[in-house]
C-alpha cells in the first residue's frame, strides 16, 4: 500500500523504474485513481477517464481513473508503460506527489528509494504553486451540485461520478469525452 509523508530531504537516493515490477502502477499496491488539477484535462482525457468525487466536506473533486483496485493500469504491457510521453503527472513525478499544503511528499513503500546513487528530479511545473492551482480548481468545479451527478462505479469503497448537468465548460467536454475510456478498464 502507498504511504506518503511529507519530504524533509530533497536530496533522495533513487534506483531504476527498470529494476521494479511496476508497483506504483498496481490497483494492488493502492493505485486506483489520482486528484487532477484543471490544467491536467486536456494532457489525460484521451488516455484516462476524468471521473469526480466527492471530498469530505462534500467538494467535488476531478480525478483520473489509474486502475480497477486489482489489475495494473490498462497502459502497461510487459511492465512498459505504452504512453510513456503522454502519461500524466502523477506517473511522471512518482513517487513524489505535490500537495495542498504547498509541501511535496514521497511514497516511501516505492520499492526504488534508497537504491542507487541517481537522484529523485524536482524540477516539474506541477510542484511550483500547487496549493494556487489547487484552489482555482476548486473554484472551477464549486457551483455544481451532487445532483448533478450521477454515481457510475464504486472500487475498494470509493464512489466515482460523471456529471449528467447542464453546466458548459470546457473541461467538462474534456471529462464526457473520457468516459468512453472506461471500456479499457475491467470492472
Amino acid at each position: 500500500m502507498k504511504n506518503f509523508v511529507k519530504l524533509e530531504d530533497k536530496n533522495i537516493k533513487f534506483g531504476d523504474c527498470n529494476n521494479c515490477f511496476a508497483h506504483c502502477c498496481s490497483g494492488i499496491f493502492g493505485s486506483i485513481f489520482s486528484q487532477i488539477l484543471k490544467e491536467e484535462f486536456e494532457d489525460v482525457y484521451k488516455n484516462f477517464p476524468i471521473l469526480f468525487i466527492f471530498g469530505s466536506l462534500g467538494f467535488v473533486k476531478p480525478v483520473i481513473l489509474l486502475s480497477n483496485g486489482f489489475d495494473f493500469c490498462p497502459h502497461l504491457k510487459d511492465f512498459r508503460c505504452t504512453i510513456y510521453e503522454n502519461r500524466p503527472k502523477v506517473c511522471r513525478t512518482y513517487p513524489l506527489s505535490p500537495n495542498i499544503d504547498n509541501f511535496i511528499y514521497i511514497d516511501n513503500s516505492c520499492p526504488e528509494l534508497n537504491k542507487a546513487d541517481n537522484i529523485l528530479n524536482f524540477e516539474d511545473e506541477i510542484f511550483e504553486n500547487y496549493q494556487e492551482k489547487y484552489i482555482n480548481t476548486h473554484f472551477e468545479f464549486e457551483k455544481l451540485k451532487i445532483e448533478e451527478f450521477e454515481k457510475i462505479l464504486s472500487i475498494k469503497g470509493v464512489d466515482f461520478y460523471r456529471f449528467i448537468g447542464d453546466e458548459k465548460s470546457k473541461y467538462l467536454d474534456f471529462h464526457k469525452l473520457s468516459i468512453k475510456l472506461l471500456e479499457n478498464f475491467t470492472l
